[in-house]
């Protein structure tokens, strides 16, 4: 899977992570040719433009910002169970060109413990003294025991303890809880190397899981893993080999950087599918500053439909068809109809409290369906549609969208249509018409659309000001057509002085739904339809 990820995105990793890099706040030291001292701290504001990197003379650094960013990346430690200096854990870096420590800890007190963890353990790495650290450092034999290395370990630990006092001096300019950091002015490829040896020992989820295999180091990685007493379903117990999976030595930072660059991004990445290639989607979740993949994917099918979906006019809400050709075109039409647009942001996670709690409950039921969508498969939505399209034209009725309701109910039928159930509602409304004028009697499907043509006229015939959709409730809640019935009556009988006397259309449609007789359940759709679609009492020859 990660490896997958990596070759997929196809993402200079390192650039992007020091595009959203942050430094910490503190006192930042470059040791060259001179000592130059800077602070930072962040900007108040999240967004803002302000570098938040000066110097002691308060002119803004800019230029030197991503020359910290490049090193301090590659410099901190993991976290605290992977320091450098067990069990006090006051350095927090990784290598010998730096120094990490909060400036309470940068004490004369601290001098030699710093200069025997970072130099004389760095040199040659003694400290590391299990089998399995000692196979990692073997395989660095060449550049750790290099003669130009060892005698720069000895040169940077002579400047160190040479700078140290002036340093200490300097704490006065930050608070006792921000950062001292010192960095020695190198090329970033020294710098990387350093790290790549620090990785190599601490980055996989127990040094105990490194193992030699032809000639090469293997561990399980750290990410997106946990392998521990509690966690003992993650091993494969059938077979020798009881890892879940091992990452080879050289491939440990490139994964490093997967990681460190999904903990900037949203909750979901995809790379779309091709006749050549195959694309990827996965979500990850973040958690005390780290990325999880929690879903992966790989995505074979490429970004556009099979067969172009159309989103028709049915109910004459815009002036023509549309025609969407790709997935994701489709996600998001369908995610600005049904869920109002309110699906992209509540995919992950908690669904946004403030929404209505239909509209909520309708987002748990059906968002792991869309992701599918995402996918680049259909066949969820198609059901979705069918399950649930009715409640989601309901919820823009009960918040009083009815422009939106004719949308969804668009929406639903273009999806019936693109399964091959084409539904003319035209010809519906034709067919009720000739039936009014000549009193035939209704089919179900006639009766209920009609039923919802008269209630749409009757309630239209109400004179308050600020109509609200929860006027249409009694005849959504009715469970049969006796019920209905009933409630259309109660309505005629509210509205019958707004009705002329000769509405012989109006005085015929009534008389239909009155001499039906089957008491059946409640046609909900079919209703909607009738609510919703051109109502026939307003067209001209109506009287």
């Amino acid at each position: 899977m990660l490896k997958d990820t990596i070759e997929a995105l196809e993402i200079d990793f390192q650039k992007a992570i020091i595009d959203n890099y942050k430094l910490k706040d503190g006192l930042y030291v470059r040791v060259g040719k001179e000592v130059e001292y800077f602070i930072y701290k962040a900007p108040k504001k999240e967004n803002s433009n302000d570098i938040g990197l000066k110097d002691l003379e308060g002119n803004i650094r800019a230029n030197d910002y991503e020359w910290f960013a490049k090193r301090d990346y590659l410099s901190v430690y993991l976290n605290s169970n992977k320091a450098l200096d067990p069990p006090k854990k006051k350095i927090h870096n990784n290598n010998y060109l730096t120094l990490f420590s909060k400036a309470k800890e940068f004490s004369l007190e601290n001098k030699e413990h710093f200069a025997t963890k970072l130099y004389d353990n760095l040199k040659d790495f003694k400290s590391f003294t299990k089998k399995e650290e000692i196979e990692v450092v073997k395989s660095f034999y060449d550049y750790i025991f290099d003669e130009q290395r060892q005698k720069d370990v000895e040169a940077k630990k002579r400047k160190f303890l040479e700078i140290f006092d002036e340093v200490v001096k300097k704490k006065e300019l930050i608070k006792e809880g921000e950062y001292i950091k010192i960095f020695f002015d190198e090329d970033l490829e020294i710098y990387e190397k350093e790290a790549q040896i620090y990785y190599a020992l601490k980055i996989y989820n127990k040094i105990e899981t490194v193992e030699q295999m032809e000639g090469s180091i293997y561990g399980l990685s750290d990410f997106n893993m946990g392998l521990n007493a509690k966690k003992p379903y993650l091993e494969h117990k059938t077979r020798g080999f009881s890892l879940p999976f091992m990452v080879k030595k050289d491939e440990v930072f490139e994964i490093k950087e997967l990681f460190d660059f999904l903990k900037y991004q949203n909750n979901f990445l995809e790379t779309k599918a091709t006749r050549d290639k195959s694309g990827i989607f996965f979500v990850k979740h973040s958690s005390n500053d780290q990325a999880e993949i929690v879903d992966f994917d790989i995505v074979v099918k490429e970004p556009e439909l099979e067969k172009e979906f159309v989103f028709k006019e049915y109910l004459h809400c815009t002036p023509e068809d549309e025609v969407i050709k790709d997935y994701t075109t489709l996600f998001h039409k369908v995610d600005a109809i049904f869920y109002n647009g309110t699906l992209q942001n509540n995919l992950f996670g908690e669904v946004y409290s403030k929404l209505p709690n239909r509209l909520q409950n309708l987002i748990l039921l059906t968002r792991d369906a869309m992701l599918v969508l995402k996918k680049a498969e259909i066949k969820p939505l198609l059901y979705i549609n069918k399950k649930y399209a009715d409640e989601f034209i309901l919820n823009h009725l009960r918040q009083d969208r009815f422009n939106k309701a004719k949308e969804a109910l668009n929406l639903k039928l273009s999806l019936l249509a693109y399964e091959g159930e084409e539904v003319n509602i035209k010809q519906t409304l034709q067919n009720i018409e000739h039936k009014i004028e000549s009193l035939e009697e209704l089919t179900s499907e006639e009766f209920f659309v009609l039923s919802g043509q008269i209630i749409k006229y009757l309630l239209d015939k109400s004179k308050k000001s600020d109509k609200k959709a929860d006027m249409i409730e009694p005849y959504l809640r009715a469970g049969k057509t006796k019920k209905l019935k009933q409630e259309i009556e109660t309505l005629f009988f509210t509205y019958k002085h707004e009705i002329p006397l000769n509405f012989k259309k109006f005085n015929n449609a009534l008389a239909l739904i009155e001499g039906y007789e089957t008491d059946e359940k409640v046609q909900k759709d079919k209703l909607l339809v009738g609510l919703l679609s051109e109502n026939i009492f307003y067209k001209k020859d109506g009287k």
